[in-house]
């Protein structure tokens, strides 16, 4: 009997070890925000505009997780919007804190978001509409950025008190122009998630920069 207890607990430890181990490669290891110089030139720089989508892959099983089951090809995980503050750019978007300080919405500068990208995967969209349209819908993302929106970590599309990254965007598009441009994808997307592959519309958005082909 003390032999089976033994084997219980040894195999319970091992299982909670296993867990613990799982949580933290996928939440807390620096790894997730592993932060190397990445490079874009002034020649690049110089052709964002407010509003651009930067697409990017970051780093940690959470990340590889998103890419491996989104209905996207380009193999990103995460999406942020250009957006300027007196003559620098920044982007806008929505994280966990769990490898952020904040918690939701929020604004940081340009470099540190391509700090945090793996080599050779930032991609830049731009969303096929007028300046003034774009300024609202600039002007939406910047109002809940200010109002840190909580991140949703349920992934929660009914609830709108809190919204993941994609989230965030679709419903800044939708509430300035009125339709869901991303609810398309959720014909072929069996997650019911929201995901990054609208970006790759064509018919929406057209390619800036995609340094996959450098």
């Amino acid at each position: 009997m003390r032999r089976f207890r033994k084997i219980i607990l040894i195999s319970t430890a091992l299982f909670f070890a296993g867990v613990g181990f799982v949580l933290y490669k996928a939440f807390w290891d620096p790894e997730n925000t592993k932060q190397v110089f990445y490079p874009m030139s002034q020649q690049e720089k110089g052709l964002l505009r407010e509003g651009d989508i930067v697409l990017r892959r970051g780093y940690g099983l959470f990340s590889d997780g998103i890419v491996e089951v989104q209905n996207s090809p380009a193999g990103v995980s995460h999406c942020a919007m250009v957006v300027a503050e007196s003559g620098k750019w920044k982007v806008a978007h929505a994280l966990s804190s769990s490898v952020a300080t904040i918690d939701g919405a929020q604004e940081q500068s340009l470099q540190r978001f391509l700090n945090e990208s793996v080599p050779n995967t930032i991609i830049v969209k731009r969303f096929r509409t007028s300046p003034d349209t774009m300024s609202m819908i600039v002007n939406r993302v910047r109002y809940y950025a200010a109002m840190h929106k909580p991140f949703d970590h349920n992934f929660d599309k009914v609830d709108t008190t809190k919204f993941y990254c994609t989230e965030l965007f679709q419903h800044c598009f939708q509430d300035v122009l009125g339709r869901d441009i991303f609810a398309g994808q959720l014909d072929s997307n069996t997650t019911g998630i929201y995901d990054l592959s609208t970006f790759q519309d064509t018919l929406l958005f057209e390619t800036i920069l995609d340094h996959r082909k450098r």
